[in-house]
């Protein structure tokens, strides 16, 4: 059961500020790995990200939400791991 990805704006940015290559490699490790088993490759994050998921890609990080019933997932940021959690504080 594949899902659908819903990349945020924000995320969107977040893509045009890495590098080309950087960014093509993280669209299709989403599309190929992520929206196959997002429950089983995404780790639930604790505290104040309680209910968001991350993924990682290399030194990178994807901060997804997960819409279960519509088969949906909600990329809304991709950062450097040292960078990411700061962010959305």
């Amino acid at each position: 059961m594949n899902y659908k990805a819903l990349w945020h704006e924000d995320a969107l940015r977040d893509l045009k500020n890495i590098g080309r290559k950087e960014a093509q490699e993280i669209i299709k490790k989403v599309k190929t790995y992520l929206l196959k088993e997002p429950l089983k490759l995404g780790k639930l994050l604790k505290g104040h990200l309680r209910g968001f998921y991350r993924y990682r890609i290399g030194k990178y990080r994807v901060i997804y939400l997960i819409k279960e019933k519509e088969l949906l997932i909600v990329v809304l940021k991709v950062a450097k791991r040292d960078k990411i959690y700061k962010i959305c504080l």
